[in-house]
């Protein structure tokens, strides 16, 4: 039953992956930013992988090259997997890079990855919840995430 009722879920988000969805305020102008300034971004989800591609080539298409969602053989985020592939496929070690999230999923994959990590509080969590699962960093605008870029 789990798996005939995941098929069903997975037709309709492939169908209305895009419904309420638009990247949140500064977010395409910060990563064009970061772009100028030679940074690599990339895009790791939970959610499923042709949906995050279709979403990146809506929303990023040209600024994010690299965008990774959950499919077979790859552990999902907590685990690092996901983000080392990203890695990998940006050419870039996890010691040049920073993960920006916005759950405690995040934190714990960043830190599963050993990489340090942005808490962005216009997403999924607030910021008491975030601190209570170890957030260092907070950003509440798009500017701050590019603060913390440079200053790391």
């Amino acid at each position: 039953l789990f798996e005939e009722t995941f098929a069903l879920f997975k037709d309709y988000y492939g169908e209305h992956c895009n419904d309420n969805t638009k990247p949140y305020a500064g977010v395409v102008e910060l990563i064009e930013t970061l772009k100028k300034k030679g940074y690599a971004v990339a895009i790791v989800s939970n959610k499923i992988d042709f949906a995050v591609k279709e979403l990146n080539d809506l929303y990023f298409k040209g600024i994010v090259p690299v965008a990774i969602g959950e499919k077979e053989g790859i552990r999902r985020k907590p685990a690092p997997d996901t983000v080392f592939e990203a890695l990998k496929e940006l050419g870039k070690t996890k010691e040049e890079a920073v993960y920006v999230g916005d759950s405690d999923v995040d934190l714990e994959t960043a830190k599963n990855s050993g990489m340090p990590c942005i808490s962005v509080l216009w997403g999924f969590r607030d910021k008491e919840f975030l601190a209570e699962h170890g957030a260092e960093r907070y950003a509440k605008t798009a500017e701050d995430v590019l603060r913390f870029v440079e200053e790391m």
